[in-house]
Order: structure tokens, then C-alpha cells, then sequence
């Protein structure tokens, strides 16, 4: 979607801004689930992740040189209020996407696009919020099924 049709849907800037390049294509990015902030990310983001393929250092690169340019950073720090999955929770998680359809990848633990996108559809089928986190939530949700 382009941040134009981002904005028609209700999404807005947390300083309340219009967004500079209606045109820009942009994806939305929610790195610690339905609790914390949501962030829309242009192609430099994706730049950015050529050099390191984690979301969370894209995101602080991408925070610092806003700021530098002269930007506010973040409007506030947000809760954090999920417990992290230990290693062998996050493979149990793979393993069990993969059960119910979900994952084809590897049980390696390492929770990249795909297993996201696993957990995404996962949520969806069973009326979650889709944020593609990997929490003790989505966890259990598939331990019951």
C-alpha cells in the first residue's frame, strides 16, 4: 500500500502530521505485538536490512536518522508486555505452525518472515489480533489445538 492508502484507512502519525510522499509504497511493521507502537516503513528500511536482516536494528537506524535530520524520535516509549519465547519455545512454535499447515521452514528457533507470516495467518484463522509476534499467547493457543 502506498502511505496515501495507509492514511485513507485511518492511519495517522503519532505527531499528528500528514505523511511527506503520498506516494511512497509502504509496510506496516508492529515489532513488539498488539501492546507497542506500529510503524509504516518505506524502502529505506528494507536498505537498511540489506546490511542487517533484523527489524529491530532497521528500526533504530532508521529512529536515529530521523532524528538526526531534525525529527522528534519517538512521541513515548511503549510497554513491552510480552514475555520473550526461550529458543526451544520459539522451535516448539515452528513445529507446531508447521503441524496445522501454518510453517514450512525450518525448526530452527530463529523467528524471521516466514514463521511472521505463519503466526499471522495462524491469528487470523483463530480471530487473533495479526501482529506476527511470537508470544506465549500464540503458543498456547496452538498447544490446545
Amino acid at each position: 500500500k502506498t502511505l496515501a492508502q495507509w492514511q485513507a484507512l485511518g492511519v495517522v502519525r503519532a505527531n499528528g502530521k500528514p505523511f511527506k510522499n503520498g506516494s511512497d509504497k509502504a509496510t506496516l511493521k508492529v515489532p513488539d505485538g498488539r501492546g507497542g507502537p506500529a510503524f509504516l516503513m518505506i524502502k529505506n528500511f528494507s536498505v537498511i536490512k540489506a546490511y542487517n536482516n533484523a527489524d529491530k536494528y532497521a528500526l533504530a537506524v532508521g529512529l536515529l536518522a530521523d532524528e538526526i535530520a531534525g525529527g522528534s524520535g519517538l512521541v513515548q516509549d511503549w510497554k513491552r508486555p510480552f514475555t520473550k519465547l526461550s529458543f526451544e519455545e520459539r522451535q516448539e512454535l515452528q513445529q507446531r505452525l508447521s503441524e496445522h499447515g501454518y510453517y514450512d521452514g525450518k525448526f530452527d528457533g530463529k523467528i524471521g518472515e516466514g514463521s511472521k507470516a505463519a503466526i499471522m495467518a495462524f491469528q487470523a484463522k483463530a480471530g487473533l489480533t495479526q501482529d506476527g509476534y511470537p508470544s506465549m499467547e500464540v503458543l498456547k493457543w496452538l498447544r490446545k489445538k
